[in-house]
């Protein structure tokens, strides 16, 4: 088993840590250390949709919900990881801005 494997099942990420009661955001997430370029952070679980399926289910997310989905390609082809449904796991609650990311994904999967 992989050392991201490892992490993954046991979701003991080094250098973060879960807030639970963050005021006027709920939970969130906190680095504890300094994190390099390209090092892995943490997984991002969900439901993996077609572009299609995953753009229905977007436009149709009830107004003002959060939603926990994440657009991407892989291999020239477009999906969405849906995360709304909650499970063991920090990537949902990771953030980070738009404007001034830092944060990037690496996709670490196969179909």
């Amino acid at each position: 088993m992989s050392w991201i494997a490892k992490l993954m099942e046991s979701q003991q990420w080094p250098g973060l840590q879960l807030n639970s009661n963050l005021p006027g955001r709920g939970r969130g997430i906190k680095a504890t250390k300094p994190f390099v370029v390209n090092e892995v952070l943490c997984d991002y679980s969900g439901e993996l949709l077609l572009h299609k399926e995953g753009c229905q289910k977007y436009e149709n997310m009830p107004e003002g919900s959060m939603g926990f989905m994440f657009e991407f390609r892989h291999r020239g082809m477009r999906f969405w990881l849906d995360a709304t449904t909650e499970k063991p796991g920090f990537g949902r609650l990771l953030n980070h801005s738009r404007c001034h990311a830092n944060v990037s994904t690496s996709l670490s999967f196969t179909f």
